[in-house]
């Protein structure tokens, strides 16, 4: 953890992100790697004060933002640290936070940026393996930088959070299943955003984790199935998806019905990573999981060579019959699971879109940069699903958002 923080803010999201993948790490690498989620280093107040004071003036305690010196420190992570406040207004106060970028954050991030290429740069010129060139570095680089870049304006991030209460309806609803902060008007600006306080009642998924018990079990599973269809209501029906969901930026909170039975609300933080497909591609990841279902991962493959914006198969005698045939090799793999039930457990649907990416390097058919974005947060959010409920049937939850166009083929 000492050898990612010197490194520097996108080594420490790296860190973040493998620390999600149980599936491909060991449990105790993931379990310490998991710390970076939340307690990263933290800067000093002196700095937060003097970016409230260039944010919204010397003034800004007069105006009603009170923080001070002992107030608590919510979380540190690789941008910024988020800091608990109080918030004077006409209908009386309210507890709020307020995140701080880091010191010299934009400079770090693209001196760690540059690093990076350098290094994807070099293995892929200087290893000449068909499997290292299938990887295409460079490329990932230059995705992974783009996601970095978004993570140091909280504008970006004010945007964002505003289009995710929308999608999810949060400020119609009284006691919403999903949640997400409400940003304060005019109290944001490029290194201060200032939101609702999601309450300390609210507890990070991850302490859901941890408990094994009969009790911790079936939580899990009433967690699992809102967060599965909220994300893939972010893929399928809104288009608009929260990039950055690791376990730290994941909080529930609980609360008795008059029926005496508890209720869930999950409340997603930190969104200032989303992701948006082009129409093409957004309806080439909608075809793959009909594939799965289906088990025509064939047609699939043929349809993403015609909407593809450039492709060489078709130039190579048979180039197009073989991309789809691999496909469909793909999606026959997994759809054979189906007689062990396709859960999260027994089924990696993000593995499933990496490798078709591999075949699009392979085979030159575009897909849009943002697709591998995607790819890499359903590799985030299905390792968070199967951590909470490895038994989840994920193509049944996937249903009510495919079925409009799978009715009549199934």
């Amino acid at each position: 953890l000492f050898s990612l923080q010197q490194l520097g803010p996108a080594f420490v999201k790296l860190g973040q992100w493998a620390a999600t993948r149980r599936d491909l790490f060991p449990v105790y690498f993931c379990i310490r790697l998991s710390e970076l989620h939340s307690s990263t280093y933290t800067h000093s107040f002196a700095h937060t004060q003097k970016a409230l004071v260039e944010a919204f003036g010397e003034n800004y305690e007069s105006r009603g933002l009170v923080l001070k010196k002992d107030d608590i420190i919510l979380g540190s992570g690789s941008a910024a640290q988020v800091h608990k406040a109080t918030l004077k207004t006409a209908k009386g106060e309210k507890p709020v936070a307020v995140k701080v970028l880091h010191p010299s954050i934009r400079i770090k991030v693209e001196r760690d940026l540059s690093l990076m290429q350098h290094i994807a740069n070099f293995i892929d010129l200087c290893i000449p393996l068909q499997s290292v060139k299938m990887l295409s570095l460079p490329r990932a680089v230059s995705n992974f930088a783009d996601i970095m870049r978004r993570q140091v304006d909280l504008r970006i991030e004010r945007d964002n959070l505003d289009i995710f209460r929308d999608n999810f309806g949060c400020s119609d609803k009284a006691s919403p299943l999903i949640n997400f902060p409400e940003p304060q008007c005019h109290w944001v600006s490029e290194q201060v955003l200032v939101e609702d306080y999601i309450g300390d009642g609210a507890r990070p998924i991850s302490d859901y984790l941890e408990d094994d018990s009969v009790s911790g079990l079936k939580e899990r599973r009433a967690l699992a199935g809102t967060f599965v269809r909220s994300a893939l209501k972010m893929v399928f029906t809104d288009n608009f998806v929260h990039s950055d969901l690791h376990p730290g930026n994941v909080f529930v909170r609980e609360e008795k019905t008059k029926l005496n039975e508890t209720k869930y609300t999950i409340t997603f933080v930190d969104a200032g990573i989303a992701t948006s497909l082009q129409p093409n591609d957004r309806q080439n990841l909608r075809d793959l999981f009909k594939a799965v279902v289906l088990n025509d991962g064939y047609t699939a493959g043929a349809l993403m060579v015609e909407r593809a914006r450039f492709e060489r198969c078709s130039s190579i005698p048979g180039g197009k019959e073989k991309f789809a045939s691999g496909v469909q090799e793909i999606i026959s793999e997994f759809h054979d699971r189906r007689k062990k039930g396709l859960t999260l457990g027994a089924v990696r649907i993000g593995t499933l879109l990496a490798k078709v990416l591999d075949l699009c390097r392979v085979y030159k058919v575009e897909i849009d940069p943002a697709m591998s974005s995607i790819v890499i947060s359903m590799m985030v959010l299905e390792g968070l699903g199967r951590s909470l409920d490895p038994d989840l049937n994920l193509i049944k939850s996937a249903m009510p958002f495919l079925v409009g166009n799978l009715v009549g083929k199934v």
